[in-house]
């Protein structure tokens, strides 16, 4: 199976298909409104990128007709250039403001009380003090993100070549007394030359490049941030990351390496990690639950005696974000479906000793799971030497 990258622009249609399935749950709720004050649902309904701050957007999509942006006059020509479909503007003044100009005051007279109004779980609570009618929690876009269009999946391929091509960077820059500061500009630099030459005119708010190592003194500690001038060190294992969000197409890629040797104690540790990848990979099929993946290949580690050497979950999804909808992990009852894209990385920590993991971008097709992102993945192929 091949899927061809995508880097053009939503189109007006894409985005339309997208507002209707969110009224069709609308629907289903007997809602009148639904409002959005995240910027990555306003982004995924409209293509227009916010960074959150005292001058607030709100997105009002009504049950029927053209959605209304709340913005305010400072940054309504940029909606305008940014946004692929209809919208009506609802444009107040400033923040803080005369009285009459405000955000609240165009927003309020929106709504009646009588409406029945839906709202993320993460609205402000001083926002939803200002909405008239009843409000009910539900997280309606979310739900939607989890399965993608052949549009967003185009868009997905496309990001993961970028990291694709930082994380052979990496590889070529990660030795022995490197500084981590150099590893990160290189990939850095490989995936933003790569995204700029291939999308002239990448929206830069809605795009972000990183990448690190993790020598095996931290990377026991998968999510702390080394400092940009510790050096590489010999043995292992080390933990690299390179992930990306991509115009708005969030993807990543990590591996676990070593450097000049593998030590003794090491490679059955890199052996059982991929033992339990090969599980997660074997059960990623279209119909199973998802904490059931993460249940059996966390039995994996339990059976040789490693359960207190697991921190985190077998996975997680991705699409314009890093991190979203759906997990690979205990708690999350859902099933796979075709449409879905996630990280597969079980890992294994050990403290003083170093950690364990890969993590590819990982497609659920209608017949089982296709890995996007490519990188080496056996231990003889990640140990390199001066």
């Amino acid at each position: 199976m091949k899927i061809e990258p995508i880097t053009a622009k939503p189109s007006k249609e894409e985005l339309g298909a997208r507002l209707e399935k969110v009224r069709a749950l609308m629907e289903k709720q007997k809602l009148d409104y639904y409002i959005s004050f995240s910027p990555i649902n306003i982004y995924y309904l409209t293509n227009f990128a916010n960074i959150v701050h005292e001058r607030p957007f709100i997105l009002v999509i009504p049950k029927k007709g053209t959605m209304k942006m709340v913005c305010p006059l400072l940054e309504s020509t940029h909606v305008k250039a940014r946004a692929r479909c209809d919208l009506d503007y609802v444009i107040y003044y400033e923040f803080p403001a005369p009285a009459g100009q405000n955000w609240f005051d165009v927003y309020r007279p929106l709504f009646k009380d009588g409406d029945r109004i839906g709202i993320e779980s993460a609205m402000p609570s001083g926002i939803r003090e200002e909405t008239r009618g009843t409000t009910i929690i539900t997280n309606i876009i979310e739900e939607v993100r989890v399965i993608k269009t052949d549009y967003e999946i185009g868009r997905t391929v496309h990001a993961c070549q970028v990291v694709d091509e930082g994380m052979k960077k990496l590889l070529e820059l990660t030795r022995v007394g490197v500084p981590i500061i150099t590893i990160y500009s290189g990939l850095v630099q490989a995936m933003m030359a790569k995204a700029l030459i291939e999308v002239p005119d990448i929206n830069l708010m809605a795009s972000k490049f990183q990448g690190a190592v993790w020598p095996p003194s931290i990377s026991h500690d998968p999510h702390i941030i080394p400092t940009p001038f510790m050096t590489m060190e010999e043995g292992g294992p080390s933990c690299s990351i390179v992930g990306a969000i991509v115009d708005g197409y969030g993807v990543e890629i990590e591996r676990t390496l070593f450097l000049e040797h593998v030590p003794d104690h090491a490679r059955k540790l890199f052996d059982l990690m991929m033992k339990g990848r090969a599980l997660a990979y074997k059960l990623a099929q279209p119909g199973t639950v998802l904490e059931e993946i993460d249940k059996q290949v966390r039995q994996v580690f339990i059976d040789a005696g490693y359960e207190k050497n697991i921190i985190h979950r077998t996975g997680h999804g991705f699409g314009i974000t890093g991190h979203e909808d759906p997990f690979l992990a205990l708690g999350d009852k859902r099933k796979l479906a075709p449409g879905m894209i996630v990280s597969i990385e079980p890992g294994i920590y050990f403290q003083g000793k170093g950690g364990y993991r890969h993590s590819d971008t990982v497609l659920i097709t209608e017949n089982g799971n296709l890995k996007l992102t490519h990188a080496p993945e056996e231990i003889e192929a990640l140990t390199f030497k001066k």
